[in-house]
């Protein structure tokens, strides 16, 4: 792979643009295809998390080491900043010695994650070529982050101005958020409000309106010019690093994603960095995935099944035990991190997990749910 200064990036989402910046920073001409005309298209200029406690480091300092900058909104969150709700309402706060998440924005807006990536790589000169689906690649090596193929979460929600409180609140119960949970982040006057979806799909509708009733009982609300939007995450239960040595394949587009919240977009950086790295330094990239990144991943695998089959009552014991911490990065970290009673649990959750690849569809007959209307159009590539 060194010898070979050119290299095609397919796909300008958080992965393909860390992999195009580091290789150009490191003296590689880069083309990047990305099939639309701008990136951040998938999204609704929605709030999003970057989460803070899956590592020692922070999450802004592995960026900069990573050599991105934080030329976006990318707001810290403290566990004081925010409410947990567990189910019959009952309300748990955390404390946290860090900020919990850094606040993102995600879409075409001046201000996105999205558009912050897109002017890094145009700045140290990437060559981003708009509106072209590449079909095909006849030689020299590719990394592919062309996103998900199908969909094993969705978020339905709408984005709106109101008068609120920078703040967040989450709320973990099976009646408004089977298997998941729902969020409100409101940050400088706008607002985004969704319930995330693991599984009963085709009524996302009526789960999301059970869900907006109860933040509507629980504050007093104002909700100003709304505008709807749907989002989609996809994860394999073993991801699917490359092919043909010529073609690596990161972020969804590998299978990368926090199965159990869905805080993805640390894997998509990720990956795309040890891509990027593994052709600088002639190196396997499977390799550096296998240290890095593919423990992690096997352990929200875990637990995701884990968290299936914890029930309401789970939910209430698990906010109980966190609201018991003095801080709660240290445990959270470390369930995030893998053990010998994660390995255990990700055999088991490795069973009983199919991805829904091969389909690329949602797996409900006559389905409008958001990957059905949205999805399968615009990401299968």
């Amino acid at each position: 792979m060194k010898n070979n200064k050119k290299i095609t990036v397919v796909g300008a989402g958080p992965g393909g643009l860390t992999a195009a910046i580091i290789l150009v920073k490191n003296g590689y001409e880069v083309d990047l295809f990305e099939q639309n005309n701008d990136v951040g298209s998938r999204f609704n200029g929605d709030f999003q998390g970057l989460e803070n406690w899956s590592d020692h480091e922070d999450t802004l300092d592995i960026l900069k080491n990573l050599g991105i900058e934080t030329n976006f909104l990318c707001q810290p969150y403290y566990g004081s900043d925010g409410l947990f709700y567990g189910p019959k309402l009952k309300k748990v706060v955390v404390k946290t010695s860090r900020p919990l998440f850094y606040l993102i924005e995600r879409g075409a807006g001046n201000n996105s994650f999205d558009q912050g990536l897109r002017q890094q790589a145009e700045k140290v000169g990437v060559n981003i070529i708009w509106n072209h689906k590449l079909e095909s690649i006849k030689e020299g090596y590719a990394i592919v982050s062309t996103g998900p193929k199908a969909t094993d979460a969705i978020a339905k929600g709408f984005v709106f101005k109101t008068s609120l409180k920078d703040s967040f609140i989450a709320f973990l119960d099976n009646k408004i958020a089977p298997k998941a949970y729902a969020y409100l982040l409101v940050n400088n006057g706008r607002a985004t409000f969704a319930t995330c979806l693991f599984e009963d799909f085709k009524n996302e509708r009526m789960i999301f309106d059970k869900a907006l009733e109860t933040l509507k009982s629980v504050i007093d609300i104002d909700i100003n010019e709304p505008k709807k939007f749907g989002g989609f995450v996809n994860f394999f239960n073993k991801p699917i690093l490359s092919k043909n040595k010529r073609f690596l394949y990161v972020g969804e587009n590998a299978g990368f994603q926090d199965a159990l919240w869905g805080f993805g977009i640390k894997y998509a950086m990720l990956s795309g960095y040890y891509a990027a790295q593994s052709i600088i330094n002639d190196t396997s990239y499977k390799d550096l995935c296998m240290t890095h990144l593919v423990p992690k991943f096997q352990t929200s695998l875990a637990n995701r099944w884990l968290f299936a089959h914890l029930t309401n009552y789970g939910y209430s014991f698990l906010l109980s035990k966190l609201e018991s911490f003095d801080d709660v990065i240290p445990p959270l970290r470390k369930h995030y991190n893998q053990s010998i009673s994660k390995k255990m649990i990700y055999r088991i959750a490795n069973r009983w997990y199919k991805t829904k690849l091969i389909n690329k569809q949602c797996l409900n007959e006559h389905c409008d749910c958001v990957w059905c209307r949205h999805g399968t159009h615009a990401h299968a590539n």
